[in-house]
């Protein structure tokens, strides 16, 4: 850190962020004069904001072991769908006039409303995409949100946010492509196990491109895709559409990387 001694000087100098502010420290980098409010603390002594700014631009990204630009800080897209859950299984049953028994359990005027009705949606579009945050009581929204937290941790700073999003959006696409091709004529489905099964599948995969152990992983969804055959209310049509589009997805994604390496 250096300062201005002030003798001889025809003039005190000033911050150029902030001209009417006398400044007599100068950044170590460019050796402009910087004001308290400017300086920033670094390893070389006292540098000014611009200099910090420039610097971060020039840093480069932060590579996972995939190859993709790592996400930085907390899993902030996977807080965000949280919530996005919680605040439909709250807020929804009331916008639709349903009881407060409804929304632990069954919601015949609600569901309809934002389920996926199979084989048809008909003009309803957005059903697709709602379908995914539509839960039938709160130990089915703890579960998926509890896995979802376990997974998404893991997926988002490892992908980038940008591709997470993708790849939740369509593996969530994928669960009601599926519903909407095999589901049974009138019947709801809803949830975000469907997203969910895309991320394990995807999951699975990125262990299988670290050669890490993912055995036991492909055996607990698969049980958990079987037992959608067997156990009434679990949607098989919408796990198994997840699950094989966040495994395309996964697949294409590193297929790129792959591209830009060689």
């Amino acid at each position: 850190m250096t300062a201005d001694a002030g003798a001889g000087s025809t003039a005190a100098p000033t911050c150029p962020r902030h001209p009417s502010t006398v400044a007599y420290v100068r950044c170590q980098r460019c050796e402009r004069p910087t004001c308290p409010a400017c300086q920033r603390p670094a390893a070389v002594g006292i540098l000014c904001v611009d200099c910090v700014n420039e610097a971060r631009k020039q840093q480069r990204p932060l590579k996972s072991r995939l190859g993709f630009t790592a996400a930085a800080g907390p899993p902030y897209v996977t807080y965000t769908l949280i919530a996005l859950n919680v605040a439909v299984f709250l807020v929804a049953p009331a916008l639709f006039a349903g009881s407060w028994a409804q929304a632990l359990g069954l919601w015949p005027d609600f569901i309809p409303e934002l389920g996926v009705v199979v084989p048809d949606a008909g003009d309803e579009w957005w059903r697709w995409l709602t379908a995914g945050f539509v839960h039938f009581g709160i130990l089915h929204l703890g579960m998926n949100m509890y896995v979802l937290f376990q997974f998404g941790s893991m997926l988002e700073p490892a992908l980038g946010r940008a591709r997470y999003v993708a790849l939740y959006a369509g593996s969530l696409l994928g669960s009601s492509a599926m519903v909407w091709l095999l589901g049974d004529l009138g019947s709801v489905h809803g949830g975000a196990s469907g997203a969910i099964f895309g991320l394990l599948a995807a999951y699975g995969i990125v262990l299988r491109k670290l050669k890490l152990p993912y055995q036991s992983l492909a055996t607990l969804a698969g049980i958990w895709l079987v037992a959608g055959f067997f156990v009434p209310g679990l949607s098989w049509e919408g796990h198994l559409g997840g699950a094989i589009a966040g495994a395309i997805i996964m697949v294409a994604m590193l297929g790129t990387v792959n591209r830009v390496r060689t």
